[in-house]
């Protein structure tokens, strides 16, 4: 059948595979690109949790939580319940806010 095609004609096809490759690529490594940190949540990516000790008592919301991410310095933070699972991963740019089951913090740590 490509016998049956005119030289150019099989010519003005094979660059689109290439092309199409490439295009391909690129879309696949902008999904693995990272959203930027926004600026008025980065932290400074070392964290500190000295004198957060605060907090211990009072329930969680998002005015805490905020004072608590920015006092420490950390670059990220989770909160840990009693009921979630989480990996043992340490990082030491992460603050843990460990909360019970009414969300009241009951430690504040690094890791």
């Amino acid at each position: 059948m490509n016998a049956e095609r005119p030289a150019a004609a099989r010519a003005a096809v094979r660059p689109r595979v290439p092309l199409l490759f490439a295009a391909a690529l690129a879309l696949a490594a902008g999904a693995c690109a990272q959203n930027a940190p926004r600026p008025d949540l980065a932290g400074k990516g070392r964290c500190n949790a000295d004198g957060l000790g605060w907090a211990v008592g009072q329930t969680l919301d998002e005015a805490t939580g905020r004072r608590l991410f920015k006092d420490s310095g950390a670059g990220l933070w989770r909160v840990v319940a009693p009921d979630n699972t989480f990996g043992s991963d340490r990082r030491e740019d992460r603050l843990n806010v460990r909360v019970d089951q009414a969300q009241r913090i009951v430690a504040v740590d690094c890791g």
